[in-house]
């Protein structure tokens, strides 16, 4: 039996950018038997990231040094890793150091900030990535959605319950987020939020797994409590009553999912289902360039359908519970062909 990869996840302690390594160690795992250990390494002088860009583009020799002094720590151990996994900007330079000083390849994820793409086994991001003449990153993997860390097993069995406590009902998710991302969410939309959750209900025999969240407000929760039936919630929670993360277990349950344009990561773990996904978006949604291309993206890639909450009556829920849509890419199978080719040339591992 080949030796399982050796995988160090670098770790900024931001939630979204680790849940988003994870992701990614989590599809190489199903794609080659693997071993993964995470290190958080806090960056105690940001302030040297200009320098630090500089030197290790130029491939200067002093760069290592000031990135090991950039750090407050950073991994060492007698196993040197076959691959470094890591999100976001501020473990991008660690990634590179430590690739070079242990000989292995390195995956990262995010956008470069002006760091050599060539430092990087592959560079994993959700938009092409230009270099500064304008051309595509040549080991730039652009993926469908972000893998998600959800862990299907954990959150079989209270699937299966919610299944079972609702026998011939249409389970739909709902995941609520708020204010931001250029998304402004007015009592208005909450109020008309709810009354069309309410047809809907009513018309096709609805059962909602709905869950709000820290952006979503007290006050939106409570303008939703007021309106909605409680008869059609097959499960609720209320974040700012009850903090706790039900997603996993709501989405392995579901039919279909309806989830607020305003979160990227809530709706790519949506996506990750490949369940009918319909974006919810309020009468104020000004999203920036960057926000609306990846959502366009999305749409012309026919991921998801976007709906108006004002207009959510008129949802094509028949539509949308259509076993087997061919017109739905399954997306593990589009970023495992881009995974592929470079898990590839780890395959001598014992090399690294």
């Amino acid at each position: 039996m080949p030796e399982p990869l050796r995988i160090w996840l670098l770790s900024d302690a931001v939630p979204g950018h680790v849940n988003q390594a994870r992701g990614l160690v989590r599809r190489i795992s199903a794609i080659r038997a693997a071993e993964c250990r995470e290190h958080i390494i806090p960056m105690r002088f940001r302030l040297l990231r200009p320098l630090l860009r500089w030197g290790l583009n130029r491939r200067k020799t002093w760069a290592s040094r000031l990135v090991a002094m950039a750090y407050s720590v950073l991994p060492n151990a007698d196993t040197a890793p076959h691959l470094i996994v890591s999100a976001g900007g501020n473990t991008s330079f660690a990634s590179t150091m430590l690739a070079q000083q242990f000989g292995c390849a390195n995956f990262f994820m995010g956008s470069l900030r002006g760091l050599d793409a060539a430092l990087f086994t592959a560079v994993f991001s959700l938009q092409p990535l230009l270099d500064h003449n304008g051309d595509a990153v040549v080991n730039n993997v652009v993926m469908p959605i972000l893998p998600p860390n959800n862990d299907e097993v954990a959150a079989a069995h209270g699937a299966a319950e919610l299944r079972q406590k609702n026998p011939n009902k249409v389970l739909c998710a709902v995941l609520l987020g708020g204010d931001g991302s250029g998304y402004r969410f007015k009592s208005a939309d909450w109020q008309d939020l709810a009354r069309a959750m309410n047809v809907l209900s009513e018309r096709h025999g609805i059962a909602w797994l709905l869950t709000t969240s820290r952006r979503t407000g007290a006050q939106a929760e409570q303008a939703l409590q007021t309106t909605l039936h409680e008869d059609s919630l097959a499960e609720v929670v209320w974040y700012h009553q009850d903090p706790r993360n039900r997603n996993n277990a709501f989405l392995q349950a579901a039919d279909l999912i309806l989830c607020s344009e305003d979160s990227m990561s809530m709706l790519h773990e949506a996506l990750a289902t490949n369940l009918g996904v319909v974006t919810l978006t309020p009468m104020q949604a000004q999203p920036p360039p960057r926000y609306r291309e990846k959502i366009q993206r999305l749409l012309n890639k026919a991921h998801m359908q976007q709906c108006a909450i004002s207009a959510l009556t008129e949802l094509d829920v028949a539509n949308l519970l259509v076993e087997q849509q061919p017109q739905r890419p399954d997306w593990r199978e589009e970023l495992d062909r881009a995974i592929s080719p470079y898990l590839d040339t780890l395959k001598n591992v014992d090399k690294c």
